[in-house]
């Protein structure tokens, strides 16, 4: 099992020297919402913890562990300091630290067992190479856009840190401690970049750190001409993307692959999430969804409202993927959804919590959203930031 425990940050955004605490007198909170204003730092935090996440993966120069965003730096270039404490199998404390070793904090509740991964500040100079040599563009849905010989030195550049296995960050990469968690570190080496055979259930013991952007929450109209095959590997962190997951092509593929986890699957969406229609079928020959609203009228998948899109999105990405060994967040929660969509969200994350074991992390300024949280489970930033 895996919980977020605490984030400490110096000097990023709106921090200049605050804590973040997941826990309740050192409980972790199952479902933690962060609350408060616009600019209050809510998305920073998010974006800390899954780019301090990465720092797991032993090849993090790789081209498909960069997340970039079109119009701003990347975080950690703007950050001086930042630690990322998680609490692994209630027992032990592994601490992702970004920055000078004499800023690390240590937590004397887990004097004997804490592990850390320690990121030197000096890689931000080669996160700046690599961001600048990307030709950002608004006008494009990709992350980053690369013009044909910015392209070449791009792909030589990472090629040539994967063929040395990244040695300028694995100089700044110190691991001390790590025969605390030596399984830990072991199994992920062990199953990094490699397919996802979803046939079995041996990825959902594996850390797995799922991001959700506010404004990625979409289903597109994507067609196909032949069955589309969802091939996955594993990777500690992941952002949802509409285009490269698509959820048509998603259920397309489990109705085909997997019968009995689509059944599932869509038999507890129509229970938790919709109401007034429902997953009726897959058109085969088509390769589309079919849904059928109370009145007996059918229409494709990406005609739902932006509100029912965003609710399912979630819940069948978090349905399949997530376990106790997930950290899932959620940027802007309420985003697009009516108050009376918002109460469903919640109910929604309530159950997939029970079901998967998982953490839940989201962000919100809806009172709506605050109103149905425990207080415990409530992070206010902007008392934080007093």
């Amino acid at each position: 099992m895996i919980r977020l425990s605490k984030l400490y940050i110096r000097n990023c955004g709106v921090f200049s020297n605050h804590l973040i605490d997941f826990t309740q007198d050192g409980i972790p909170q199952d479902l933690i919402c962060l609350s408060g204003v616009n600019g209050s730092g809510k998305t920073t935090i998010l974006e800390l913890i899954f780019n301090l996440a990465s720092f797991l993966t032993p090849r993090f120069f790789n081209k498909n562990r960069l997340f970039f965003d079109r119009l701003k730096p990347h975080i950690l270039t703007r950050t001086e300091f930042a630690q990322l404490d998680l609490i692994i199998n209630e027992n032990k404390l592994l601490s992702l630290v970004f920055g000078e070793e004499e800023e690390i904090q240590y937590d004397k509740k887990y004097e004997e067992s804490q592990c850390f991964v320690i990121v030197s500040e000096e890689i931000k100079s080669i996160i700046q190479n690599i961001e600048d040599t990307i030709v950002k563009s608004p006008e494009e849905e990709e992350e980053y856009r690369l013009d044909e010989r910015t392209k070449r030195q791009f792909i030589r550049f990472l090629t040539d840190l994967t063929d040395k296995e990244f040695d300028t960050f694995q100089k700044e990469r110190n691991i001390r401690n790590q025969e605390i968690l030596n399984d830990f570190f072991k199994a992920i080496e062990e199953h990094i970049e490699k397919e996802i055979n979803y046939a079995d259930t041996d990825h959902l013991q594996l850390p797995y750190f799922f991001l959700f952007n506010s404004h990625d929450r979409e289903i597109l109209d994507i067609r196909y001409t032949s069955l589309p095959k969802n091939k996955s590997t594993y990777n500690i962190v992941y952002s949802y993307n509409p285009k490269r997951d698509d959820l048509e092509k998603l259920l397309v593929f489990y109705n085909y692959a997997y019968p009995e986890r689509y059944e599932s699957l869509v038999k507890w969406i129509n229970k938790h999430i919709l109401s007034d229609q429902k997953i009726e079928k897959i058109n085969k020959p088509d390769f589309q969804v079919v849904m059928k609203t109370k009145q007996g009228k059918e229409h494709g998948i990406e005609l739902l409202s932006s509100g029912e899109e965003s609710l399912l999105i979630l819940a069948i990405q978090i349905y399949l993927k997530a376990s106790q060994n997930s950290i899932i967040l959620i940027d802007e929660i309420d985003q697009s959804l009516h108050p009376e969509f918002q109460e469903k969200a919640i109910k929604m994350l309530r159950e997939l919590q029970r079901e998967k074991g998982c953490q839940i992390v989201v962000t919100s300024h809806s009172d709506i959203i605050w109103n149905a949280f425990e207080e415990k489970s409530i992070i206010r930033l902007t008392e934080v930031l007093e």
